[in-house]
């Protein structure tokens, strides 16, 4: 998998210490002893929420490492090793988001990277229904889209698919591409290894992935789809 730039929220705020009571040592109170922990608020949910999303997006940085490490490894036990990893790391990024979503369930960047986790993990039909909370939360959320184009691809679901294709392509070429791009391994995948898939159906959706690759190129100089940045 080729990580790609993603845009981070914004850091989480610093705890800040409850300053000493000055009225009480004006008053002649003693002072707090220099070895006593002073006393800290309490983080808000926000804050809670934001640094619990920043930890699972440093999980799935280092999955997308472990996973192009598996790519160039050259020995089957350093692969096998490699993706083992990755499993774990994408593992520790699911429980990160969902303490995220925990402490602010509107949180619909979390609920996308919480579909993400379960997808790269093979749990296609929980992956369906994160990313329908997070559309749920946020109807145009172009990312979570193309994420469960990719879930569909994964079940087989190839009508529901090329729908999310072609929300994409009205809306965002860039990630209309990664999707399509998604699409053609997946073609490619299929025909080493149908997996249940009917042979003619495959047929069709290939012939159907070929003719929107070739529209696609046809149209590049009128793309004015948002940039997306996003993983794979």
């Amino acid at each position: 998998m080729n990580a790609r730039k993603i845009a981070l929220l914004t850091a989480v705020a610093a705890v800040v210490a409850a300053l000493p009571d000055s009225g009480a040592r004006a008053a002649g109170s003693s002072p707090m002893p220099s070895n006593m922990p002073s006393p800290q608020r309490e983080a808000s949910p926000e804050e809670l929420a934001k640094s619990a999303y920043n930890s699972g997006i440093k999980q799935l940085k280092k999955a997308a490492n472990l996973e192009e490490d598996a790519a160039k490894a050259t020995k089957p036990e350093k692969q096998e090793k490699a993706r083992a990893k990755a499993q774990s790391a994408y593992e520790k990024a699911l429980e990160q988001f969902k303490t995220a979503v925990a402490h602010q369930p509107a949180m619909h960047e979390a609920w996308n990277y919480i579909g993400f986790s379960q997808r790269h993990l093979g749990r296609y039909d929980s992956a369906l229904g994160s990313y329908n909370q997070a559309l749920q939360l946020k109807p145009d959320y172009a990312e979570a889209i193309e994420y469960r184009g990719e879930a569909y691809l994964g079940l087989n679901r190839l009508e529901e698919a090329q729908h999310a294709y072609m929300q994409l392509f009205s809306g965002s070429r860039e990630l209309a591409a990664q999707l399509l791009e998604a699409m053609q391994k997946y073609v490619a995948e299929r025909k080493e290894n149908p997996n249940g898939l009917d042979p003619q159906a495959l047929e069709s959706f290939a012939q159907w992935v070929d003719e929107r690759a070739t529209l696609a190129q046809q149209t590049a100089s009128l793309d004015t789809g948002a940039p997306g940045s996003t993983w794979r």
